[in-house]
């Protein structure tokens, strides 16, 4: 889609997780009857469905066009495919997705409709059963019992957390306490208001990229502009507060659907006192251990699309995980962010070291300057170009 399929994974990755996760880190941040559409009723104000933008939309009619592509990824990781397990791909045309040539994408919609219709008849509607139920990672599901998992469970050596048996001294039981815990822990309302802007650089190491540099300004309210330069080329995301855009050497893409929430989100500049406005459904769902570390497990949502559990620290109160559930049509994907290396920047508490987990690979972000309060111009953040 970009320059390539890797890259293409690194620039979701980069904008996903950069974007949306670092700031949520530092300020917490086909058919008409498919059983799982209810979840995708009331798409994006003004989005296109999927089959007003790309041709031979069969399985995922009505489904929001920026759905399309965390869709493919969610079958990448349930079967261990890539786009050329299913799709055609003419050495002097290029991709031609439309085409139905290869008999795994015939295969692969006669499974959607099972899978479909398995969940319409015995589950009233609800995605509970997905391709990862059955294919875990393979194209070619197992029907035996592997023998060490089974000899495991007997033996009971399967063993989670128990949230009753974890002590914590001056133990919280609500989410507003432990937020109200991290907003303190990061330096409290009256510090974070005196940051208006913050300027980061550093690296991004891991997966198949070769260390890459990286750059961001943003400024409150809402303001927001990232780079990314790699060996593969330079990347730009921008936001005004109220548009987006994508920019590579070859193009620019305005930013639409449920990547532009995302990056509304992470453009907040003050998301760490707006958290309980910016996510609902919040709730203390377990205390857990983690590393040498014991947490607290908040959940919340930021739209139907997004489901969040953070992890804070019972000790510093700092948020230490987060892991973000991305809805698609046919399942969830997920995304783990670890903060790591906390150090204070006018007062405030920033993590220096993240590191971003997906279905297919590893990355580090390292900053190595951060600093508040530069001077920015605003043209930065406005469409490329102009």
């Amino acid at each position: 889609m970009y320059y390539g399929k890797f890259l293409q994974k690194f620039v979701l990755l980069a904008s996903g997780l950069l974007i949306i996760i670092f700031f949520a880190g530092w300020i917490l941040i086909n058919s008409g009857q498919n059983s799982s559409k209810k979840n995708y009723e009331n798409k994006t104000e003004g989005e296109k469905t999927a089959e007003e933008v790309y041709k031979n939309i069969k399985e995922f009619k009505g489904m929001p066009a920026s759905q399309l592509g965390p869709t493919m990824d969610f079958f990448e990781a349930a079967l261990g495919f890539n786009c050329g397990n299913c799709h055609v791909r003419d050495q002097s045309k290029g991709w031609e997705f439309d085409k139905d040539d290869k008999p795994e994408k015939r295969q692969a919609r006669d499974m959607i409709e099972m899978m479909n219709a398995m969940n319409k008849n015995n589950f009233k509607g609800e995605q509970l059963v997905t391709c990862y139920t059955c294919h875990r990672g393979s194209p070619d599901p197992q029907t035996i019992p592997a023998v060490l998992t089974s000899l495991n469970k007997q033996a009971g050596k399967e063993i989670g957390n128990d949230d009753e048996s974890i002590k914590v001294h001056n133990r919280m039981n609500t989410a507003g306490e432990i937020i109200a815990k991290y907003t303190q822990a990061a330096g409290g309302k009256e510090a974070i208001e005196k940051i208006t802007s913050l300027k980061m650089e550093g690296t991004v190491i891991g997966g198949r990229v070769q260390e890459s540099t990286v750059s961001i300004l943003q400024k409150a309210p809402g303001y927001y502009f990232c780079a990314i330069n790699s060996p593969q080329g330079s990347l730009e995301w921008r936001y005004n507060g109220e548009e987006g855009w994508f920019k590579t050497p070859q193009y620019t893409r305005k930013m639409e659907g449920n990547d532009l929430l995302d990056l509304k989100l992470s453009s907040d500049f003050y998301n760490q006192l707006d958290f309980e406005n910016n996510y609902s459904g919040l709730k203390l769902s377990d205390v857990e251990r983690l590393d040498n570390d014991t947490v607290y497990v908040v959940e919340g949502s930021s739209s139907k699309y997004r489901h969040y559990k953070f992890f804070f620290s019972t000790s510093s109160g700092l948020l230490v995980r987060q892991i973000q559930y991305n809805q698609t049509w046919t399942g969830e994907l997920q995304i783990q962010t670890d903060y790591k290396d906390y150090r204070s920047v006018n007062g405030v508490m920033l993590p220096y070291e993240i590191h971003t987990v997906d279905f297919e690979r590893n990355q580090v972000f390292k900053y190595n300057n951060i600093t508040a309060n530069v001077a920015v111009d605003d043209n930065i953040f406005s469409l490329p170009g102009k």
